[in-house]
């Protein structure tokens, strides 16, 4: 009863912005997973121009993350979300109609812009709406409620027969023209023009070289997001591991996607729990002890000799990812000041790097030195992302 009092409390602009997350990850994960095989049926491109077609939504996503967040600092959250997602409805619409391989490039390039403004600027809104107490919580639903949309959106669209297909994008494209129209009828019910009540509409005084030369001079930040890359990088050994476990084990295939459905029940069934037992703790500590579950998961994979051992790994490899997401999130918010907490949140698309590079350095080092090598090396880049944070918190005076 005393957690469901507390969830009642966050502002129900920031509840929308939870059903919005789960509900949007369904829709494009209905779509975006399955974009190369739509590509491969209904466009002339060759296999590398798909590969860097798919790859431009994380580049852009990427390189552009923080000028969304830039944006929403000077001209307010709110204009900011809702051209994102209305644009972002364009983009689906277009990829279910266009024939044109340049086209193509082009929408998903959109598509990782919109997501780059759009997701840093909502965690900014409900940071914004959240007492500082809560905000562990609310980060910690927000990844739980993104967690349950990958897990059922492919299912969906599976099951429907609708996946990789064009009738795919059209829904996910009505979805997002639908929560763009709900949000703004939202906002005029609570009349959120521009940001919050209580806060600053509008931070003229933020300009783009203001907050460029801010995020360079602050060396907590450069700190916590180089240690983000590193949980990337750790966390995208996912992806690698798919090639070891069809390698070596028998009905590998099968194996991986029992430990991805292990992966996503275990963060959706422990997300909540275990951010309630810790919204009083350090989110630094939280973080540390992240990166070592995240070494010890690695180190079973690499030693576990059956399907059992293999599943009790990826349990202790996704404890250190409910710890460190959330965790990473809240860190950023402590150390950014007011007028540029979006801009703080939109550099953390740089972490992308290390979800980019995940597999491009893993997979030569297993298929070169193998599993063990491997997860020895994600250990020692825990260290080191552990001692990035260690280093900026101090900076900071977090505990």
């Amino acid at each position: 009863m005393k957690n469901t009092a507390i969830t009642y409390k966050f502002h129900p602009i920031v509840q929308y912005l939870f059903v919005g997350t789960a509900m949007s990850r369904i829709a494009t994960s209905m779509t975006l997973p399955f974009l190369t095989v739509y590509m491969i049926k209904y466009s002339s491109m060759s296999s590398v121009e798909i590969g860097l077609t798919i790859g431009s939504a994380s580049l852009a996503s990427m390189l552009f993350g923080f000028f969304g967040g830039i944006l929403s600092d000077k001209f307010g959250r709110v204009p900011v979300m809702k051209i994102s997602l209305f644009v972002w409805s364009a983009v689906f619409f277009l990829f279910a109609w266009n024939p044109y391989t340049w086209i193509f490039v082009l929408l998903n390039l959109l598509n990782g812009l919109c997501k780059s403004a759009f997701e840093p600027v909502s965690v900014a809104l409900i940071s914004d709406l959240t007492p500082r107490e809560s905000r562990f919580r609310a980060f910690s639903i927000r990844y739980t409620a993104a967690n349950i949309g990958f897990a059922v959106g492919p299912l969906i669209g599976t099951a429907c027969g609708i996946s990789g297909g064009g009738l795919a994008f059209l829904i996910t494209g009505c979805f997002y023209l639908v929560y763009g129209i709900t949000f703004c009828l939202l906002l005029k019910a609570y009349r959120c023009k521009n940001s919050v009540s209580g806060l600053p509409d509008v931070q003229k005084d933020v300009s783009l070289g203001t907050a460029v030369k801010a995020l360079a001079c602050d060396r907590a930040l450069l700190l916590f997001l180089s240690g983000g890359i590193l949980v990337e990088f750790t966390y995208s050994q996912l992806s690698t591991l798919s090639a070891y476990v069809t390698e070596y084990f028998e009905n590998g295939v099968w194996l991986y996607s029992c430990l991805l459905t292990v992966n996503a029940l275990t963060v959706v069934g422990l997300q909540l729990p275990i951010s309630n037992y810790l919204e009083k703790k350090s989110p630094l500590s939280t973080v540390k002890a992240g990166n070592l579950l995240y070494a010890a998961g690695g180190i079973g994979f690499a030693v576990a000799p059956n399907w059992w051992l293999m599943v009790l790994s990826m349990i202790v490899f996704s404890l250190g990812e409910i710890l460190c997401f959330p965790a990473g999130n809240e860190l950023m918010i402590r150390i950014a000041p007011t007028s540029l907490r979006g801009a703080y949140l939109g550099a953390q698309n740089c972490k992308e790097l290390g979800r980019f590079m995940g597999p491009v350095i893993g997979m030569p080092i297993l298929s070169h030195w193998g599993i063990l090598p491997l997860f020895i090396v994600i250990g020692v880049l825990g260290f080191i992302s552990t001692y990035c944070y260690w280093r900026g918190g101090a900076m900071k005076a977090l505990n």
